[in-house]
């Protein structure tokens, strides 16, 4: 049984700290490290943390002026020994089988990552349950593996629903003070593997929190994951990855289209809706010229070329008269059914 290292970032989640900690304690899976990374948290975090390393010889806990998820999950990782990584987000919970049948699907694979199925659960109903007919196994080898990003029921950015080998981080780290962290480090970690293995078992608890519900959309974290987005877009092109830039292409015009309307009354965001403007128009020509867009893209994000409030118009119209649409056939049905 080879080490196991479980990162745990803590900032404001005296609440909810408890319960993290003690799925990952019940694991089946023994042979842990237990890294609680007290990101300065000005609850009663840092005492939590302390009590339960005095109770458990596997914990280890770093105590750190605040500095964010990201450079909280690099002090673990800096301090970690194990032979494989492992995260959790401390306001979420584990099944108690989870790194055991991870760690099982990448021996049995011969894998560097080894990735689970996630449940969203609403608070106050935390229930660990995972369905007995969840129990696809699928392979990816090198040629496979960075295409999962195209499949995102497979392959989520997200840290915490998958084992790393800790070679993976010998030399990546997460940007610090960066939001969508995720996205700026996943496809740097695919580069590195030569295999993953995925099981649709939902064994990660994603806990959503009443007190954490989006409010005003903050363009510092849009800007964020546009900046993601580049940066992936000239690493696939620097590394040959052909097809996966024509698809992240896509879905930087998506991106835009998604944000841009949002944005429009921010005066902070008016430098970037300007480069978008402008992007969007280079981004759209490239995919024309390589023939990578269907009719109705073609259509659609013309429109967002000659105008964006002519796109939006045309957007509108679309969905109700695809929503007009579905009631007529949901009232065909039923009068068939007659």
């Amino acid at each position: 049984m080879e080490k196991i290292s479980v990162i745990i970032p803590i900032y404001k989640v005296e609440a909810y700290l408890e319960k993290c900690i003690d799925s990952v304690q019940k694991q089946s899976y023994r042979n842990l490290e237990i890294i609680l990374v007290d990101d300065g948290s000005p609850d009663d975090c840092g005492k939590i943390c302390d009590r339960y390393a005095g109770e458990d010889t596997r914990i280890k806990v770093l105590h750190k002026e605040n500095g964010g998820l990201s450079d909280a999950r690099n002090k673990g990782l800096d301090a970690a020994t194990g032979e494989y990584i492992f995260f959790v987000d401390s306001d979420d919970f584990i099944h108690p089988d989870m790194i055991r049948i991870l760690y099982q699907n990448l021996q049995a694979a011969e894998a560097d990552i080894s990735v689970c199925g996630f449940l969203p659960v609403l608070e106050g109903k935390e229930e660990l349950q995972t369905s007995s007919e969840e129990n696809r196994t699928e392979i990816f080898e090198r040629e496979e593996v960075m295409h999962c990003l195209q499949h995102r029921n497979l392959l989520t950015v997200v840290a915490w629903n998958k084992l790393y080998k800790s070679s993976l981080f010998a030399e990546l780290r997460y940007p610090k003070g960066k939001l969508h962290e995720d996205e700026f480090l996943i496809h740097r970690l695919l580069h590195l593997c030569t295999k993953i293995v995925f099981t649709d078992r939902k064994l990660y608890y994603y806990l959503q929190r009443s007190s954490s519900i989006m409010g005003e959309l903050k363009w510092s974290s849009v800007a964020d994951g546009w900046q993601a987005y580049e940066e992936r877009l000239a690493f696939l092109q620097d590394h040959g990855y052909g097809q996966m830039t024509v698809w992240t292409k896509l879905h930087m015009l998506h991106y835009i289209c998604k944000f841009y309307e949002k944005l429009e009354q921010n005066k902070e965001a008016e430098e970037l809706l300007l480069i978008w403007q402008k992007r969007f128009v280079e981004l759209y020509e490239e995919l024309l010229d390589a023939g990578a867009m269907s009719d109705e893209q073609k259509q659609f994000y013309k429109y967002f070329v000659i105008s964006p409030k002519l796109y939006y118009n045309k957007k509108v119209k679309t969905e109700k008269r695809v929503k007009r649409i579905n009631r007529m056939k949901g009232i065909m049905k039923k009068l068939l059914r007659k």
